[in-house]
């Protein structure tokens, strides 16, 4: 009786106890697939989302995404032309924390 008792709280308290929310897709293989000098910033959007956008007066904007996953943060930056193709895109690790 007193196993069953034991193996019925350990039940009860596995089951209550919160499960860690599984990390979201990565942004690294749609990332990989834009290509420079062709993608658009509507492919782009298409592919990873709306960025945090910053605009120029000369008419360049820069993309920026973030992806905090267990293991890393990642930052994702992309630079379009004032035609809105893109011309430079970069990956950087960032420090944990």
């Amino acid at each position: 009786m007193r196993h069953a008792l034991v193996a019925l709280v350990f039940l009860a308290a596995s089951c209550a106890a919160p499960r860690p929310a599984p990390d979201p897709p990565s942004l690294r293989p749609a990332f990989d697939r834009l290509l420079v000098g062709k993608s658009t910033k509507a492919e782009v959007r298409a592919a990873l989302g709306d960025a945090t956008v910053v605009d120029f007066d000369s008419g360049y904007e820069v993309w920026v995404y973030r992806e905090a996953r267990k293991e890393r943060r990642t930052e994702f930056v992309l630079l379009f032309a004032p035609s809105g193709i893109l011309i430079k895109k970069r990956e950087k690790e960032l420090p944990a924390g």
